[in-house]
């Protein structure tokens, strides 16, 4: 992110504290069908067209640290094994040999990512640490068979009495989607037509490259089952609207949702500026909300947690203001000097979301009393916020599931929220969606480059 941009926000940040309406030119956005959170329908159209033709965030490279490494991953449809192979590459293959079965086995510990009592929906998970497991000799073994397969997909033994050549052809190769990596952070998409992870990311990945995100290490995680549908989830931290409202602590908010101001990117991504409110401009040294050169980055440790190394190479408007990034379709992270924390949701059924907040902090070293008391103290922080923001989550899909709620009324500084439903439908196939489900494509001249 260069002074050139940062100075366009500011500018745009002041500009949101003088306007008294919409930008000229900017259209009257229309609600979202309420249906689009709750009906089952919906809900399958973006399980069949959009989750399996996204690049989605999938976990760590550090998760997988030589080869035959691996974990599973099934956040989004099918259980994915993502192993390294010899070359040191990144690969995902489908948890399933040619013969319907499985190639790593529901009780082996790597296959159990986001274990959780479904009974139990508000209570969080936390976990600390994040083990790696190896692929019992080196290989994927189909477990009614005993095929195995070598770390590229392909059959290489067969058990005894039985012969390769024996195999047809079509059963001697593992189904591999796509997989890439970003800055330490695995993406996976099953689509093969798929466009290429760094031109789907597009003005994301310069403008975060100043968290060196290859040098961080998942430091904790936190995960909860919501009542909720996965948009309503993502889209709560794509607003500040309701942030005055929940997330005060004494009548006190340290954010002034006045002068946010956004940016929609190419392929439903975003960018969210936030200011701080002017007591904590003051206790911040801040002569004003864009006076980022001398704001202090102590304020922005309860994002993170406190004591961790700062990352250095971070431009100033990451320290005077709340820099947010937006992933299509279910990613978030609200950026510090102190690391990134990944927000996720992922979805279960209309009604339930599977959610996971993952902070990522520049090195530590080796973990010590100090270190495990500042990830507990790091935990409080999805804890507190989480619990927060499920008081509006779920009475919001309770407000979407009722007859006298046609659609979801947003503003101007919600405008992200309507792009992404946009960018959804493009995605599935606006002819494929009833015609009472579609959104309006209204916002494709207002998408930013930078």
């Amino acid at each position: 992110m260069d002074q050139a941009l940062m100075d366009r926000i500011k500018g745009k940040i002041l500009a949101e504290f003088d306007r008294e309406g919409l930008p000229e030119g900017f259209p009257e956005l229309p609600a979202i069908p309420a249906g689009r959170y709750t009906e089952q329908l919906f809900f399958d159209l973006e399980q069949e067209h959009m989750w399996a033709r996204t690049w989605l965030y999938a976990g760590r490279a550090e998760q997988l640290p030589r080869p035959a490494s691996y974990q599973v991953w099934d956040y989004s449809g099918p259980s994915i094994v993502l192993v390294r192979d010899t070359a040191g590459r990144i690969r995902a293959f489908l948890n399933q040999s040619p013969n319907d079965a499985p190639l790593v086995p529901l009780t082996d510990p790597g296959a159990h990512q986001h274990e959780m009592p479904f009974d139990a929906p508000g209570r969080m998970f936390m976990q600390v640490e994040f083990p790696d497991f190896d692929l019992p000799g080196g290989a994927l073994q189909c477990q009614r068979k005993g095929w195995t397969y070598d770390l590229d997909g392909r059959l290489v033994a067969v058990p005894a009495g039985q012969t390769l050549e024996s195999v047809p052809h079509a059963q001697r190769q593992l189904t591999e989607y796509r997989c890439d990596t970003w800055d330490g952070f695995i993406f996976v998409n099953r689509d093969p037509g798929a466009i290429p992870l760094p031109e789907w990311l597009g003005p994301v990945a310069p403008q975060m490259a100043q968290y060196q995100g290859v040098k961080l290490r998942m430091f904790s995680r936190a995960t909860v089952l919501l009542r909720t549908n996965w948009k309503v989830a993502t889209e709560a931290f794509q607003e500040v609207y309701h942030f005055k409202h929940i997330h005060h602590h004494d009548g006190v908010v340290s954010l002034d949702q006045r002068g946010v101001t956004h940016a929609m990117f190419p392929h439903g991504h975003s960018r969210m500026v936030t200011p701080f409110a002017k007591r904590q401009q003051e206790m911040m040294g801040m002569a004003g909300p864009t006076d980022w050169e001398t704001a202090a980055d102590s304020a922005r440790e309860s994002l993170i947690g406190t004591g961790t190394p700062l990352i250095k190479t971070v431009q100033p408007i990451v320290n005077g203001a709340v820099l947010t990034y937006s992933l299509f379709p279910n990613l978030t992270t609200p950026t510090s000097a102190r690391g990134l924390p990944i927000l996720a949701a992922w979805p279960v059924d209309p009604a339930h979301t599977f959610f996971e907040w993952t902070s990522f902090v520049p090195d530590w070293g080796e973990d010590t009393p100090a270190i495990e008391q500042m990830r507990q103290a790091t935990l409080q922080t999805p804890m507190t916020i989480m619990e927060e923001d499920v008081r509006n989550m779920e009475p919001m899909f309770l407000s979407l599931s009722s007859p006298g709620l046609p659609g979801l009324r947003i503003g101007y500084n919600e405008r992200r929220l309507y792009n992404s439903a946009e960018v959804l439908d493009r995605i599935i196939g606006i002819y494929r969606i009833p015609e009472r489900l579609r959104v309006r494509q209204l916002l494709d001249g207002f998408v930013e480059q930078d």
